[in-house]
């Protein structure tokens, strides 16, 4: 058994981990293209496409919010098609490894400042 990051011992613990829900806006009539090109990166899984064609669900996976963000910028230039990314969710997997070693209580990730 391994200690992660946040000194939690878990067996079946990996490095966290960043995983989105993202829509990909795109020029219309390049949907093909775009999921083609995609293939490239295997830190994003393709999962459905608008009727328009113009936006694409994705999720991306990246070891930190700087790695996404590189991610992100990759994906912009070596796809010119694509004319927008808009992350839908973000799952912090840290935070959920928090929650299953007891270090965090799971109703606090749901409070806002104010109800603080």
């Amino acid at each position: 058994m391994s200690r992660n990051k946040i000194g939690c011992s878990h067996p079946n613990w990996e490095p966290a981990v960043i995983i989105t829900g993202t829509a990909l806006f795109i020029e219309p009539g390049s949907d093909r293209t775009v999921i083609q090109q995609l293939k490239q990166f295997p830190e994003v899984t393709f999962h459905v496409q608008s009727e328009s064609g113009t936006e694409l669900v994705v999720n991306l996976e990246a070891e930190d919010l700087e790695g996404l963000e590189s991610l992100c910028s990759n994906l912009k230039r070596v796809i010119s098609e694509i004319v927008d990314i808009t992350h839908i969710y973000i799952n912090f997997e840290e935070e959920i490894e928090k929650i299953e070693c007891g270090t965090i209580e799971k109703s606090r990730l749901s409070r806002t400042r104010l109800d603080q």
